[in-house]
């Protein structure tokens, strides 16, 4: 009775043990890596707050809103591992609460759920770069980032790490060249010259941007008349600013980023490596465990050898 028991409970850990493997198996080339993509449902949106100063057209004065902007991204197609993203830009202003509709920016991209790249030739143009941060985040590599606004990528380079509200952070900045970036003429808008300074606090496991400030100015060579003969004199054209932006994530983004990072840090690590290395050794364990109790089943089944009396034995011979 014992032999059977033993029978039944090495193939119940047998089972058990398989089914562990299997798991891990799966998790690790199927579950886990799928969960670690960009999702392909993604409805997210950060907020930032600062200032925003345009040129009045009329004035030639630049007019200052305290602004609060909203960027959004929604999912609306998934291929395989490309997602297509509906990214809004909407200003608000602050002492109004009105709508800024001129300065509304909408964009289609199309990201590599895996590496969080842009892919280049879909989306309503042609992107390059990264997204966003990707996973495991080096001090020592470049990640060409594509900014919203930019007519290319722009180098993020590391330049420190730091606390940052409980949080071990890399420190990124990402600046244009000294002479700008020329953003070509448009259909209602004159060829401009693009200045940008980021500042960017990512969390490095993860790669999620805690903290991001950035300022942005925008030039253009306007038509200036004669101010004594406006109908027949010269015209000659003049760089003025054309808008000024200087922006930083609100503090409930802020918050809310942190406590993603935290949640990420030791959360991709055990779903990563520690996980499924903990399933497949139970998994191993058990088998050992139930490979002992079918031998000492099979042990127990020998029959034992009955001693032989020595005249019976003689008698045979």
């Amino acid at each position: 009775m014992r032999s059977r028991g033993r029978a039944r409970a090495g193939l119940v850990l047998t089972v058990v043990a398989a089914t562990l493997i299997i798991f891990g198996g799966i998790w690790t080339a199927i579950i886990f890596p799928s969960l670690d993509k960009v999702p392909a449902d993604l409805k997210r949106s950060v907020q930032y707050e600062g200032t925003q100063k345009v040129l009045d057209p009329d004035t030639r004065q630049m007019v200052s809103y305290n602004v609060m902007v909203t960027r959004r991204f929604d999912a609306v197609k998934s291929r395989g591992d490309t997602v297509y993203l509906k990214e809004d830009i909407s200003f608000v202003d602050v002492d109004t609460g009105q709508s800024i509709p001129s300065l509304h920016q909408t964009a289609l991209l199309a990201i590599d759920r895996a590496s969080r790249t842009n892919v280049p030739g879909h989306g309503d143009r042609n992107r390059e770069g990264y997204w966003s941060f990707p996973r495991d985040v080096k001090a020592d590599k470049v990640y060409p980032i594509w900014i919203s606004g930019n007519p290319q990528t722009l180098d993020a380079r590391y330049v420190g790490v730091e606390d940052f509200r409980g949080l071990h952070v890399l420190v990124y900045e990402i600046a244009t060249p000294e002479g700008g970036l020329t953003i070509p003429t448009g259909l209602f808008t004159p060829e401009t010259q693009h200045y940008q300074q980021i500042t960017m606090k990512v969390e490095p496991v993860s790669g999620v941007t805690v903290y991001f400030e950035t300022t942005v100015k925008r030039t253009s060579k306007l038509p200036v008349t004669d101010e004594l003969f406006p109908s027949t004199g010269d015209m000659t054209f003049t760089d003025m600013t054309v808008s000024e932006t200087r922006m930083a994530f609100t503090e409930e983004t802020v918050v809310q980023l942190v406590h993603d990072g935290k949640f990420y840090r030791w959360a991709l690590p055990w779903g990563n490596t520690y996980l499924p290395w903990t399933v497949f050794g139970l998994g191993f364990v058990l088998c050992i465990v139930a490979w002992r109790l079918v031998l000492r089943r099979e042990v127990a089944e020998v029959p034992a050898v009955e001693p032989v009396d020595a005249e019976v034995a003689r008698a045979r011979y």
